[in-house]
């Protein structure tokens, strides 16, 4: 697909812009002046300087927990582990009690601090500057946790890990030995297996006009089939808010339709979703055919069960 340059955009047309760029993704808490606990995932975070350590994120002015970031003089910010997408999920929700039975500690400043996180920086605030419809704010970092986990990675509308990229076809290969420990290893071939299909796959999306997100989403919607937004969530790992943004973009573009049944929030496909992702199922059948067909000592059926228990086992354990 060609790119474009838009002169007019609406306010969607930019966070779709924005989406392209991943991010970490961080939940920054603090309290109120009730001295009630407060925080919220946010993605925008950002180093200022190292001399003396500062540290940026924003937060919109409309966010019930804006004039508690706006004022506090202390806050903290956790950088997501890889296994802590609900936990972002969860304190994205506005209004949620998130809480309620969430574990967390309270530091010598009143700051709750989350569990189990990849880093977190404990920080006093710097400055607070206005940025349009946010809150800018600058804070000095006093003092650092950090753990040895990948951290969590959001870009495109769902969130992802960072993996090396996969080496060109150009790019010489060779066998390794026996003696290759890696080579033993599960996660290895599971996450070599998905980079090498999802490559080229992700490519044919893209020139159908939709995101791999949408992708996604509209899969899940095939036969106009209808799914809970939390559903949604699950199965395409979106996160609350970018959901809501791809979910009402694909309802513009006659791809899905919306809908509230008590108090819980589905969207059902359509006909012009239905036809617009029936060649990528087609496309996709046509890479696993391809690929096991190649592969004479396990079914495709077999392989599938197999890595669908294998997915129950690790939710499970």
């Amino acid at each position: 697909m060609s790119q474009s340059t838009t002169e007019k955009f609406t306010s969607r047309d930019f966070r779709d812009a924005l989406s392209s760029f991943a991010t970490g993704v961080t939940i920054v808490t603090t309290r109120d002046a009730q001295n009630t606990p407060v925080g919220m995932t946010a993605s925008s975070f950002n180093s200022v300087s190292t001399e003396p350590p500062l540290i940026l994120w924003s937060v919109t002015k409309t966010a019930k927990s804006a004039p508690a970031f706006k004022t506090a003089e202390h806050f903290a910010v956790h950088v997501l582990a890889t296994d802590q997408t609900e936990l972002s999920n969860k304190f994205a929700k506005s209004g949620a009690d998130k809480f309620g039975d969430t574990s967390f500690s309270v530091d010598a400043n009143g700051v709750p601090i989350l569990e189990n996180t990849a880093a977190r920086f404990d920080c006093k605030t710097w400055e607070v500057y206005e940025g349009g419809d946010h809150w800018i704010i600058v804070g000095e970092v006093r003092a650092i946790e950090s753990a040895k986990k990948e951290g969590l990675v959001f870009g495109g509308g769902t969130y992802a890990v960072a993996s090396p990229l996969t080496a060109s076809k150009s790019a010489e290969t060779r066998e390794t030995g026996s003696s290759e420990i890696i080579d033993d290893l599960l996660f290895y071939h599971l996450s070599r297996a998905y980079h090498q299909m999802a490559h080229q796959f992700h490519d044919e999306v893209r020139s159908k006009g939709l995101t791999v997100a949408e992708w996604r989403v509209s899969a899940c919607l095939y036969a106009q089939s209808t799914c809970r937004f939390t559903e949604l969530a699950a199965r395409t790992f979106l996160d609350p808010q970018s959901m809501e943004d791809i979910l009402s973009s694909m309802e513009e573009q006659g791809l899905c339709t919306l809908s509230q049944t008590d108090g819980e929030r589905s969207a059902t496909g359509t006909l012009k979703g239905h036809e617009r992702v029936t060649s990528l199922i087609e496309l996709a059948k046509g890479y696993e055919k391809d690929i096991m067909n190649d592969i004479d000592d396990v079914s495709p059926q077999a392989l599938k069960s197999t890595l669908k228990k294998i997915t129950t086992s690790a939710l499970n354990s």
